[in-house]
């Protein structure tokens, strides 16, 4: 009985898998011609890391409203962003998803949430971008300073606002809830800026209570890409380029901790780096897929 219900487990994400792909359609199955184009790519795109512009991808999808049968287009650096679709006489409903926005910030929409397919001209379906000078402002500002590039891993500096500065003084580039807290002697307090994306530990070094303007950040946490680290690493940075062992950045980590079957899209993979001289530890986090750095944690060594 256990070895069937084992069985079932297994078996249940292929019927799943199967059940989901019952109504959808091949983009040359039809004799109405159109093309599906992302317009307007912004010119700072250039900017972001190799691995970013590599990765990031617009998924359409065109359902029609009749059949309710639906197409899925994958716009990427591989295909210019534009890919030509073959579909039946219709009304398409446009949808659109971009992946990696958090580390992209590159977000868009379709101009036209209905679309007519027909035998008599050639449809577009035009996708654009959503926050051109958003997204200006963001890479702008990102773009590593020769002082950061040339910085050793465990300098303690990053570059947050084009401003390359000591974690220590990160606090004054954010904008952080409950700075009017006080603080026990040697207590600690977790702070974040939601918009940037930063987490920040502060600890009260003194054995009586202190405002949080006396204490020391002893911590700096990155979920978005707003910072940079040294040698210009950062979000969206592809983890070999920074972790392996003769051609990284920061060369072959101390230890790896998370999912063994790296890159299986099952967990995490954290690379470890420690300094034996400070005690400083730095923790990278991988996507599931392996693809890209999602997270990166500075933590300064404490002695109380």
């Amino acid at each position: 009985m256990k070895k069937k219900r084992r069985l079932l487990l297994l078996m249940l994400p292929l019927f799943i898998l199967l059940a989901s792909c019952g109504n959808r359609g091949k983009i040359n199955e039809g004799d109405c011609a159109g093309t599906v184009i992302f317009q307007g790519l912004p010119k700072e795109f250039s900017l972001l890391e190799e691995n970013l512009q590599k990765e990031y991808e617009i998924k359409v999808t065109l359902t029609n409203v009749t059949t309710e049968k639906y197409y899925e287009v994958v716009l990427n650096q591989k295909n210019d962003f534009k890919q030509s679709v073959s579909l039946h006489p219709g009304s398409y409903k446009v949808s659109v998803y971009a992946s990696l926005t958090s580390l992209t910030h590159l977000h868009v929409k379709t101009t036209e949430d209905t679309v007519i397919f027909d035998r008599n001209r050639e449809t577009a379906v035009v996708i654009v971008p959503e926050n051109v000078e958003e997204f200006t402002e963001h890479w702008m500002e990102s773009h590593p300073e020769a002082e950061i590039l040339s910085a050793d891993k465990f300098s303690r500096l990053v570059q947050v606002n084009r401003k390359v500065m000591p974690i220590k003084d990160v606090i004054t580039e954010l904008d952080l809830s409950d700075m009017d807290k006080v603080l026990e002697g040697y207590q600690k307090t977790t702070l974040t800026d939601n918009e940037r994306g930063i987490t920040i530990v502060l600890q009260n070094k003194m054995s009586t209570e202190q405002p949080l303007s006396n204490c020391e950040v002893v911590s700096l946490s990155v979920t978005s890409n707003t910072v940079v680290f040294p040698d210009g690493v950062s979000l969206g940075t592809s983890p070999a380029k920074v972790c392996h062992k003769e051609t990284g950045l920061y060369g072959l980590p101390t230890r790896f901790e998370g999912f063994f079957l790296y890159g299986w899209d099952f967990d995490e993979t954290k690379a470890i780096y420690l300094d034996p001289v400070s005690g400083d530890r730095i923790t990278i986090t991988f996507t599931p897929d392996g693809s890209a750095i999602s997270e990166i944690t500075y933590e300064m060594a404490v002695f109380e």
